[in-house]
């Protein structure tokens, strides 16, 4: 069962938002080393915005994997019944 083009490019913005997280991070660590502590409110503010698009992210991610599964699961026993003798031929 192959992808369709909306997996694909959900795979990819997945891929591509792990290294925006990434950078994302380590700018967050750098401005803490550099900030007073003042101004740690809008770093928070910042960090709880990207933790929810990572948990949106995370959400969208397992709805796929449970739907292939699903769909796998469909074709497995398909292909199983498909391919089972059948024991109602005469012998």
């Amino acid at each position: 069962m192959s992808l369709t083009q909306n997996d694909r490019r959900f795979l990819r913005a997945v891929d591509r938002f792990k290294g925006y997280v990434l950078l994302t991070g380590m700018a967050v660590f750098l401005v803490l080393l550099v900030t007073p502590s003042t101004e740690f409110h809008a770093v928070t503010s910042v960090m709880g915005i990207a933790l929810c698009g990572i948990f949106w992210l995370t959400q969208r991610l397992l709805s796929l994997v449970s739907m292939l599964d699903l769909e796998l699961t469909r074709l497995a026993r398909a292909i199983e019944r498909s391919s089972a003798p059948m024991s109602s031929e005469p012998s």
